[in-house]
């Protein structure tokens, strides 16, 4: 059973108050007594009385207020109801980059909604960094961040923007502690380009819809060039389109594009392969890259265009939905698509629809989200780890076959905007997924 409660504050002497509706009070089969109460990994006792008014309340001292660690102000909780336990919550908790007491700006946004969010539906979040101590974290109230005492979390969403964070001792030494106190924590790690490629192709109705794809290196580049007329020379740890290097054979010679360099604004030109290839080493360096085969994608008005599929698991390994989807037209001149590289976004399904008509666009359509949800299953069960939100990247040529190019453990929070009620598809989606989590753990704890 689940419900919502209130807490109200009183006074110094009686502590917290909060009226208990009746069906909970049946579900629990107690009238006047005692009853345990967990709020982020914390437990007290509280009272269950009678007002003057009539009415049933729970009573918590200052202390076992403090204990708890419950909010103040007092916040809408959720409750789960278990073996006459009472389980508050969910305690939900971000870990991320801070600028002082405050989320980094690329997340800050998407924080403040999660917060409006468990404000109205019931439970309580807080931010920390790498090195923020424990039991402190950032709150936001009063339309301000600031820093203080805050209780374990039921769950952390790892949203670390820096995978070089990701390989610390601090990042260790965190995700260890959330392990050893049984605490969920997801989206596990970064997975690499490659990573990602292996985990869909050994999945067999993965595998006819990803593009060729290899390890970078000189020899595999020189037998890719006779075979493919254009080639992408992706980062293998790289992200929002940054680095990716395009490679098209022209009229007996390669033009290399790339957004490596700001000041670069023409495609390099390479005479043959043995030219490309020390261009190539040149603009890749020492890094890791993946040689992409290029796929003849829908382009609108010569501009090429992509979709990405926001996916979101709900319960189990499983359970998975599409919670947004959009396409993504280059900006003139762009080699990729992505919003951050001057991309535009649009409504997948007209877009489809303009070029395959309703019949076969609608086929298209359902087999990109039947794609998207495949590979994220697929990433969640080979990923090693756990993970519950992938932006997965489609094409679709020009005969309607869609090609699964990317997937993408930490999808950017801007490219969905905010949806009516002002709180965005990944918001709805984290405190969904929050809450299926929060009640394994009660019935854990209870068990």
């Amino acid at each position: 059973m689940a419900s919502t409660i209130a807490f109200r504050h009183d006074d110094e002497t009686k502590g917290a108050a909060a009226e208990i509706p009746r069906a909970l009070l049946s579900f629990l089969h107690i009238s006047n007594g005692e009853l345990t109460i967990r709020f982020g990994g914390k437990t007290a006792t509280a009272k269950v009385e009678t007002d003057a008014s009539g009415k049933t309340v729970m009573m918590l001292s200052v202390d076992g207020y403090k204990h708890l660690k419950l909010p103040v102000p007092p916040a809408r909780m959720r409750a789960f109801c278990r073996q006459g336990a009472l389980e508050l919550g969910p305690v939900i908790a971000v870990l991320t980059e801070l600028t002082g007491s405050a989320p980094s700006e690329n997340i800050r946004p998407f924080c403040e909604e999660l917060h409006h969010l468990l404000e109205k539906e019931g439970g309580y979040l807080f931010v920390e960094g790498l090195d923020s101590r424990a039991g402190t974290g950032c709150t936001f109230s009063d339309n301000r961040w600031k820093t203080g005492e805050v209780p374990e979390p039921d769950i952390v969403y790892n949203r670390i923007h820096s995978r070089l964070a990701e390989k610390s001792r601090q990042f260790e030494k965190k995700t260890a502690a959330y392990k050893e106190k049984g605490i969920d924590f997801f989206n596990a790690k970064y997975l690499t380009k490659m990573e990602v490629y292996e985990c869909l192709y050994a999945n067999r109705f993965l595998r006819p819809y990803l593009p060729e794809t290899c390890r970078y290196g000189p020899a595999c580049l020189a037998e890719k060039l006779e075979a493919s007329s254009v080639l992408y020379v992706k980062p293998e740890n790289g992200s929002q389109g940054r680095g990716i290097i395009r490679i098209e054979k022209k009229e007996g010679r390669f033009l290399l594009g790339h957004n490596t360099h700001k000041e670069n604004s023409l495609p390099e030109v390479a005479e043959n392969v043995e030219d490309t290839v020390k261009k190539m080493d040149q603009l890749t360096g020492n890094l890791p890259y993946i040689l992409q085969q290029g796929i003849p994608l829908l382009s609108a008005d010569g501009r090429q265009t992509d979709f990405r599929f926001l996916v979101w698991r709900t319960g189990t390994k499983n359970d998975w939905q599409i919670m947004s989807s959009l396409a993504r037209t280059a900006a003139d001149d762009a080699i990729v698509s992505n919003l951050s590289q001057g991309g535009l976004p649009a409504k997948p399904a007209p877009l489809i629809f303009h070029h395959f008509g309703k019949e076969k666009g609608r086929l298209v359509l359902e087999l990109m989200h039947e794609l998207a949800e495949a590979a994220a299953i697929t990433l969640c069960s080979a990923g090693n780890g756990h993970f519950a939100e992938f932006g997965i990247d489609i094409g679709v040529d020009r005969e309607g076959k869609p090609w699964v190019i990317e997937a993408n453990v930490k999808p950017s929070k801007a490219a969905f905007g905010v949806s009516r009620g002002g709180i965005r598809p990944s918001v709805k989606a984290l405190y969904r997924y929050g809450l299926f989590l929060w009640t394994e753990r009660g019935m854990k704890h209870a068990g």
